[in-house]
């Protein structure tokens, strides 16, 4: 096959290939954005409650859910206290598993939903109630390209980039270049 029609072909291709890495509505407005981070959002739903005496957030994690208690007053980890979670459908005790962290089978609770939370917390010198509501959306639909499994990396427009360029200035010297006459022939 001819070297030019070889390299047309190739840029072609690379060409039609860029649909694929157009993206969803995302905001390319500011330059820089500061990411924040969100370590208790990444892990699931939760739910949060405080008193004059503790203040609670709930996570949803894999197979349990995990308390975080500590002392609203000095935010110092709840440590040794009788923690009881009742979901309306089931009573339990939690388990203490590190400073101010409780965890319980999650039961019932993973199923999408508004779950009511009553806790119970038991110290030597204190005992209260909190009440949460523990949300769990519905999982959304996965989209056409999770589905497939197909992501977009910005690698991957930068790459497409540089073999289209490449591609363009290997045509051009293909075209400038002298062609060459046969023998017996008048140029």
């Amino acid at each position: 096959m001819n070297p030019v029609r070889t390299l047309l072909l190739g840029t072609a291709l690379a060409a039609a290939a860029l649909p694929a890495l157009a993206h969803g509505d995302e905001d390319h407005s500011e330059p820089n954005p500061v990411a924040t981070p969100a370590p208790m959002a990444a892990q699931g739903p939760r739910a949060e409650a405080q008193t004059d005496a503790f203040e609670l957030v709930a996570t949803l994690e894999q197979d349990r859910l995990v308390l975080h208690i500590d002392r609203f007053d000095t935010n110092e980890p709840v440590v040794g206290a009788q923690v009881e979670v009742d979901t309306g459908t089931v009573q339990a005790r939690a388990t203490p598993s590190s400073p101010g962290v409780y965890w319980m089978a999650h039961g019932a609770l993973g199923q999408p939903g508004k779950h009511p939370l009553t806790i119970t917390i038991e110290t030597e010198d204190t005992a209260d109630l909190l009440s949460a509501t523990l949300e769990v959306p519905t999982p959304a639909a996965a989209t056409p390209a999770t589905a497939t499994g197909l992501r977009t990396e910005p690698w991957m427009a930068w790459g497409l980039g540089g073999t289209l360029l490449l591609s363009g200035a290997g045509l051009l010297a293909l075209r400038r270049r002298p062609r060459a006459t046969s023998p017996g022939s008048t140029a």
